[in-house]
């Protein structure tokens, strides 16, 4: 059963965000996860505030989203990310 890791960010700071989907993408790879959408220009329904970005990721399981996001190589990743983004995620399953 494919999970879906559904992510809303709004950095403060977009060259930072830049560098970190660039170092994040190859941990997301290495752990199952496929891209299949970012929006800059997403609709928010049912709610005031717009995230800047929208994210789909799609993973073999809830496991392997779990396994990334709990990853020794994602840590520094993460915390670095939440130095400078307002970040909201959640999996949904198929």
């Amino acid at each position: 059963m494919s999970a879906y890791l559904v992510i809303e960010a709004t950095p403060s700071d977009a060259e930072r965000f830049s560098e970190y989907e660039r170092q994040s993408l190859p941990l997301v790879i290495k752990y199952g996860g496929e891209p299949l959408a970012r929006d800059t220009d997403t609709l928010p329904i049912e709610r005031d505030d717009r995230p800047a970005i929208g994210v789909v990721i799609k993973f073999p399981d809830k496991q392997a989203v779990q396994a990334y996001f709990d990853s020794p190589e994602y840590a520094p990743l993460r915390a670095f990310r939440q130095t400078f983004t307002q970040a909201r995620a959640l999996v949904i399953e198929d």
